[in-house]
């Protein structure tokens, strides 16, 4: 039986064939391109998948955004639902495994403090990382691993 996490902010609705987990993020976001490069480094069976908020993907599962709003939240769907800020990037941590378990314990923080800092480091993204002009371009060894 798998632990249950009554503070996640976990969306209700299930993404059709997320038995891939799937990280949704900001393409134009230094940040979140810089998390996806972790994930993609750090992820040694190559499990999880990605797909920018600005792609076709999202779109089919309503998560699309042409231009994502300030509060915009990374999101990550997996075959128990869909998550998004703080609790998709640790859940994240916890699915890699190994040490990244251990900062993945956050998840018990109460709600309330994850998103207050979360909502900080949303809010700020650009400033803090720079915002591209256009969506990140996977290369030839990545392609596999990002859906349209």
């Amino acid at each position: 039986m798998k632990p249950s996490y009554g503070s996640l902010h976990k969306q209700e609705r299930q993404i059709p064939g997320s038995e891939k987990p799937v990280i949704f993020f900001d393409g134009v976001c230094g940040g979140c391109n810089m998390f996806v490069n972790f994930v993609m480094w750090a992820d040694a069976r190559a499990e999880i998948f990605f797909s920018p908020v600005q792609g076709e993907t999202a779109v089919r599962f309503s998560l699309c955004q042409e231009e994502p709003s300030r509060d915009w939240k990374i999101a990550y769907a997996d075959e128990e639902g869909v998550y998004e800020g703080a609790d998709a990037v640790l859940l994240v941590l916890k699915r890699l495994g190994g040490l990244w378990k251990v900062p993945a314990l956050l998840i018990h923080v109460p709600r309330t403090v994850k998103d207050y800092f979360y909502g900080i480091m949303s809010r700020n993204r650009y400033r803090l990382f720079r915002k591209r002009e256009i969506c990140r371009i996977p290369s030839a060894a990545e392609r596999e691993r990002f859906l349209p």
